[in-house]
């Protein structure tokens, strides 16, 4: 499903050069839980928004379902991104003058909404337990359910990849939980592959995938840890 090769990543601070990807490489299968761990500054989320076609490495290869997205125009990038990805953010990334409704309907305003779509959205909200807050803004609502009302925006894709950045970074010990097993929950109903960004590993289980990234780098081969590891 997704396979880096020799992917490096560097970009200009000032004067200096500083290296956030150094030659990672791995492969995540179908239909899998991921966790990226490691500490702050490794270049977890630099991997995840490259995984996700979000920016490009500076040399490598990502492949996702077969599709090298390192070498395709930007438009299909971009079609890419819109058509078959979903995105959660730590912070959110909700508009706030739009209600939970349009939030979940935001990647398909530029083309035009459907009845359809707009049923569809109203059904996830209700699925994530925001049947509700259908129209609330972001204001009205607590943090965890701003993460849900993104977590129904990545899924109205039906992506067959699901990347989450540190989804539970603002969100207190029980809303963090409920929020990885809303993911947790569509990514063993079979759909699709989910990719999670933490420091906190008391998420991982023994069946999920790991990738640890200290300094740029892979450490070891992609593995299983127990759950509640320290770190």
């Amino acid at each position: 499903m997704i396979e880096a090769v020799d992917v490096h990543k560097s970009f200009l601070s000032g004067d200096e050069v500083v290296e956030a990807l150094r030659g990672v490489t791995f492969r995540v299968p179908e239909g899998t839980c991921t966790f990226i761990v490691g500490p702050s500054g490794s270049g977890k989320s630099t991997l995840l928004y490259l995984l996700a076609a979000l920016d490009l490495p500076t040399s490598g290869s990502i492949r996702v379902a077969g599709q090298d997205i390192t070498t395709i125009p930007e438009s299909e990038r971009d079609g890419f991104r819109r058509n078959r990805v979903g995105f959660v953010y730590q912070s959110y990334n909700l508009i706030n003058n739009l209600t939970a409704v349009e939030n979940v309907l935001l990647p398909y305003i530029p083309t035009g909404l459907t009845p359809e779509l707009r049923s569809k959205a109203a059904d996830l909200l209700k699925e994530v337990g925001l049947g509700n807050r259908l129209n609330r803004r972001p204001r009205q609502m607590s943090g965890g359910e701003q993460q849900r009302v993104a977590i129904a925006r990545a899924l109205i894709k039906d992506p067959i990849v699901i990347y989450a950045d540190e989804p539970t970074g603002n969100l207190d010990r029980a809303g963090g939980d409920r929020i990885v097993q809303l993911l947790r929950d569509r990514q063993l109903a079979g759909n699709g592959t989910l990719v999670i960004v933490t420091h906190d590993r008391r998420f991982i289980t023994p069946d999920d995938l790991v990738l640890e990234i200290e300094d740029g780098r892979l450490k070891g081969e992609p593995s299983t840890i127990p759950a509640g590891h320290p770190g």
